[in-house]
């Protein structure tokens, strides 16, 4: 099911009509720095497959409601994310698309202020996830992907005895990719440490334990005055002020 849905997502489309040149459209979770930028994987939107997949997994309309079925379970999902305007097209061509393979879709829209909150008694949160699917942006911080990647092993699920306190909302658990972080964690050699992150990557994407969509540009606007400006993704934009010069 979850590769069906995702061969039925249309990231081109939600790049083109929402993005433009500020996005691309990704497969991978890790999308920099570009060394760790997976070969391995490719997007492709079919919803012919994506309705094969799920006929051979037994779903199929058997009442006529558009909707497919399965020993007496409707297939509907409840697909979450903050209140934004992107946030909130980007739901609609998602939802546009599994509609058309006999999915429900109900759309929920949670104030930032809750989605994003650590208030652990609040079942609103993206940590708590409770719903089908959920849309928000992430990323690593760190030109080292480590502690990015981290957020997927197993002792990282949020739950109650800790408060809801942990990123892996996912709830992914897979002894296979722990072992590959921990590995990770303690190679000293660059290139086979890259391998090593590049596996985990493709382990989240081929089990689709997340399903990435856009990878969003940072944006600055800078006058042409200026020289020696040299903008970065891991550091403040006026991080290198000392060498700015007006023309």
């Amino acid at each position: 099911m979850r590769q069906a849905f995702n061969y039925a997502i249309d990231r081109d489309t939600i790049n083109q009509q929402l993005y433009g040149q500020t996005g691309r459209s990704v497969t991978n979770i890790l999308v920099a720095p570009d060394i760790y930028n997976s070969t391995n994987t490719k997007y492709e939107f079919d919803l012919k497959k994506a309705n094969a997949l799920l006929d051979e997994a037994g779903w199929k309309d058997t009442n006529g409601n558009s909707i497919r079925d399965k020993n007496g379970l409707e297939l509907k999902v409840l697909f979450q994310s903050s209140v934004n305007p992107v946030r909130q097209k980007t739901q609609e061509i998602i939802k546009q698309s599994l509609t058309s393979i006999g999915v429900g879709v109900e759309l929920k829209s949670i104030d930032s202020s809750i989605f994003f909150s650590s208030d652990p008694a609040n079942a609103d949160t993206m940590a708590r996830f409770q719903a089908d699917l959920q849309m928000f942006s992430s990323g690593n911080s760190n030109p080292d992907p480590g502690t990015y990647l981290k957020a997927w092993t197993c002792n990282e699920i949020p739950q109650k005895k800790n408060n809801w306190s942990k990123p892996n909302s996912s709830r992914y658990c897979n002894p296979e990719y722990d072992k590959l972080w921990q590995q990770s964690n303690t190679e000293l050699d660059p290139q086979k440490r890259r391998q090593l992150i590049i596996q985990m990557n493709d382990l989240l994407i081929k089990e689709q334990a997340v399903i990435p969509l856009i990878s969003r540009a940072n944006v600055n606007g800078v006058s042409n005055r200026l020289t020696g400006i040299d903008s970065t993704p891991w550091d403040d934009r006026t991080w290198n002020i000392k060498d700015w010069r007006l023309k």
